[in-house]
């Protein structure tokens, strides 16, 4: 059976993985916010959040990275990951707003529906539910 919805799904994200993490110290004196791993699962966040991405339909990520940058981007480079990954790094931090906009830039079609999300967050709701309602009430932003 068909899904009428799928067409009208997002299937790029920006992942926004750029803050200081002083809340999260000392996890994170060595490494940012999405990398600290989840207890048990041997995985960082920004590990969770890629597969949870790919099984919503995603298949390209732009990663905006800022503190610790290095760190994330060699995880990111030699990880086996389910969806394309791009990163970009903050030079000087651009706050919510501004690092959105920089990363949305980056992606393969910053013209179409994209979802965001905070890379120091460990979710799993429905994201197509989430788009369906975005479609079915003809929502700028959801």
């Amino acid at each position: 059976m068909t899904d009428p919805n799928a067409a009208s799904r997002p299937v790029q994200a920006v992942v926004l993985a750029g803050g200081q993490g002083s809340r999260l110290r000392p996890y994170t004196d060595d490494r940012p916010k999405p990398m600290v791993e989840i207890p048990g699962t041997g995985t960082p966040i920004i590990g969770h959040q890629l597969v949870w991405l790919a099984e919503e339909g995603v298949t390209d990520v732009v990663v905006s990275c800022g503190h610790l940058a290095d760190v994330l981007q060699q995880w990111l480079d030699s990880a086996d990951l389910p969806v394309n990954v791009t990163t970009v790094v903050e030079t000087e931090p651009l706050g919510r707003g501004g690092g959105l906009k920089y990363a949305a830039a980056h992606l393969p079609h910053p013209d179409r529906p994209w979802y965001a999300t905070n890379g120091d967050i460990w979710t799993r709701f429905s994201l197509r539910e989430m788009a369906d309602f975005h479609t079915e009430r003809d929502a700028v932003a959801t």
